[in-house]
């Protein structure tokens, strides 16, 4: 009788277990990425940018400091300038816009092959982030588990773009803000480099929290190459003609 009321006890006691939530289990790809929008700033505050103009300095490991500024409007315009940071030195842009993506050699615009400008436009041209709308964009995200990174744990994602390209996207597990982003990042005349990319100090810009230091290293065939941003300002809703993303005519 009492064997019985054990094995009992023991059966109540598992499926107590069993039934109760989880935090690792319960854990969805839809309820990650819910909680991730929501620590940026919630849907409708996203969704009430339509332009970000976003003035950076970006620090190489060779000694090399450049002044970067990216226009971005939506759905998918984005022009990047960049220099040495000295007053008055010359810019080089390149853009993405309805028609191309445009890199300028010898001040001449030229076009990016097709696929190598479908990955531009998912990556450089996405607005909101790769997470945001991602269904809608017709990528796919899975969960890959957890994984420990300095600073803390992570919730690791799988998310493989619409053109093929595949970038994890690891979130910190309390904030739920981007940790760190690897992949591949491929670059005209066939250079291709795999990348980690770190994110820190968040910071609140008109409600919508954006990351003011970025750390990029690029590994592959050629010489490993460090890249350290410091945003210096983030101006949200800033008036954009779309002739800004226009590839130059020469």
């Amino acid at each position: 009788m009492q064997m019985c009321a054990r094995l009992c006890l023991m059966i109540f006691a598992f499926l107590a277990l069993a039934l109760t939530p989880s935090s690792s289990l319960a854990q969805t790809v839809d309820d990650i990425v819910s909680r991730h929008i929501a620590a940026r700033g919630g849907s409708d505050k996203l969704a009430a940018i339509q332009t970000v103009k976003m003035t950076r300095t970006v620090a190489s490991g060779i000694g090399t400091t450049l002044k970067v500024i990216v226009f971005k409007k939506r759905p998918g315009l984005m022009r990047v300038e960049q220099g040495p940071a000295e007053p008055g030195a010359p810019m080089t842009a390149r853009g993405i816009n309805a028609e191309a993506v445009w890199d300028l050699v010898q001040g001449k615009a030229v076009p990016r092959q097709p696929q190598l400008a479908a990955e531009s436009r998912e990556v450089e041209g996405d607005f909101d982030g790769l997470l945001v709308g991602w269904r809608e964009k017709g990528h796919t995200v899975t969960l890959a588990g957890r994984e420990a990174l300095p600073g803390g744990e992570t919730y690791k994602l799988t998310v493989t773009l619409k053109s093929g390209l595949v970038r994890t996207i690891y979130l910190d597990a309390k904030t739920y803000l981007d940790r760190r982003h690897t992949g591949v990042l491929n670059l005209p005349n066939g250079r291709r480099f795999d990348i980690t990319i770190d994110y820190d100090n968040w910071r609140d810009v008109d409600g919508v929290k954006f990351p003011f230091d970025i750390m990029e290293e690029r590994t592959g065939k050629e010489p490993v190459v460090t890249l350290v941003t410091y945003t210096e300002t983030i101006e949200i809703n800033v008036p954009m003609d779309d002739g800004l993303f226009a590839a130059p005519v020469k």
